[in-house]
């Protein structure tokens, strides 16, 4: 972790040396200036997304296509970011774009309308992806705010509603000095990393800093479901778990959730739900824990006569795993595997960037994964099972379901 003190304000920038090739990788990250930041239309920020990757004039990505550069930027749930990947002679151009880029964006009508016309394409596409549709369903009803009501995009009625000065208040509000962070790897020495990142912090605005937001789920277990013409039914559930994030015991939620259904095959929710039964194609329950709210998420494909008595499955799976625990042979297999493949996940400068982002953002220390690992190594199967017991609460478990119309 390096430190940027510009204009009396300390800028975060994680970084990392390498040169076993000549490639740079960078990141500007916004944070807490996505989907959670947008104050009325649904869709605002992926829209200035969309805005960005138009460039500054029609030449824009010409000139970064014939050097190779990779500039793009995207809206998550939570954060802003643009990112840049290309080879280290070309490094100083590509910010000179970006900088470029910044000073020139395209808050132009004709180019608004014509990005609306390709959201609201991708949109309509959707309406057949019923993956999509019942994870949509799933989550406007076990949160109570609207935001859940609606994906990285929006809806129809909210892009057609998404204007310019929307779009441009957003950036002013968001897309600051005061939000942001640096990430830095590569070729590309320490001092080169402060003087770059120095240039984009001119042009930034300044502004209130962001502050993260908190969502709960609802206390109950509610089924809902949507009638299609669909081969099959698409199953998504969801229950709280009442864990945070910086939790110390977080290395035993990982180890349950893997035991429980995010190891594919030999998970439980797998091996009941499918191999023993064959009540669907696939069966899968997943941590979802982060700085916004913390769940257990899974899903399952199968026949539609057979939607319910999946779910019932899925509930007597949860219950089970609760009341019993897991055995030692679930145990010493999951240990094996998360501590063996710890290796392949900082295999490349990519990855352990991302690792970093990810721990930062998270309000972890740097290297916080490779100490979580070593909790697992440590973990005994009675420390594991008293976890689990203490947490109930995930056998509240609520279904959003597309299936078909008969």
């Amino acid at each position: 972790m390096l430190h940027l003190d510009f204009d009396n304000t300390k800028i975060n920038i994680i970084y990392e040396y390498e040169n076993e090739l000549p490639i740079v990788y960078f990141k500007v990250i916004f944070k807490n200036s996505g989907k959670i930041a947008e104050k009325y239309n649904a869709g605002c920020a992926s829209m200035l997304a969309r805005i960005l990757n138009e460039g500054s004039n029609d030449e824009f990505f010409k000139s970064l296509e014939y050097r190779a550069i990779e500039l793009y930027a995207k809206s998550s749930f939570e954060h802003f970011q643009i990112n840049i990947k290309c080879l280290k002679e070309h490094f100083e151009f590509a910010i000179e774009k970006l900088q470029e880029l910044f000073l020139n964006i395209r808050f132009e009508e004709k180019i608004l309308q014509r990005l609306k016309t390709l959201a609201l394409g991708e949109l309509a596409s959707l309406n057949t992806d019923y993956d999509y549709q019942a994870k949509r369903l799933l989550n406007k009803n076990v949160f109570k705010e609207e935001i859940f009501a609606s994906g990285l995009d929006g809806t129809k009625e909210s892009i057609e509603k998404i204007t310019l000065k929307e779009l441009q208040d957003f950036m002013s509000k968001n897309l600051v000095l005061d939000n942001a962070l640096f990430v830095f790897g590569g070729d590309i020495k320490e001092n080169e990393v402060k003087i770059k990142a120095e240039k984009i912090c001119q042009i930034l605005k300044r502004n209130t800093p962001n502050q993260n937001k908190n969502y709960k789920l609802i206390d109950e277990s509610i089924e809902v479901s949507e009638q299609k013409i669909t081969e099959q039914a698409y199953i998504y559930f969801c229950s709280p778990f009442n864990i945070q994030i910086n939790d110390e015991k977080m290395h035993l939620a990982k180890l349950a959730l893997f035991i429980l259904g995010q190891g594919g095959f030999g998970s439980r929710l797998m091996e009941e739900v499918r191999v023993k039964r064959g009540l669907a194609y696939s069966a899968y329950a997943m941590l979802d824990v982060n700085l916004n709210y913390s769940r257990v998420f899974g899903y399952l494909q199968t026949k539609n006569e057979s939607a319910n008595d999946a779910k019932i499955l899925v509930k007597e799976v949860f219950e089970n795993f609760i009341q019993n625990g897991v055995n030692e042979k679930e145990f010493q297999l999951a240990k094996q595997f998360l501590v063996g493949s710890m290796p392949l996940r900082y295999e490349s400068l990519a990855k352990r960037l991302d690792i970093m982002l990810n721990e930062y953002l998270h309000g972890l220390k740097l290297g916080n994964l490779k100490e979580e690992v070593q909790k697992i190594k440590n973990t005994t199967l009675d420390e594991l099972n008293d976890f689990i017991k203490a947490h109930s609460e995930i056998t509240k478990v609520s279904f959003a379901s597309i299936e078909n119309e008969s």
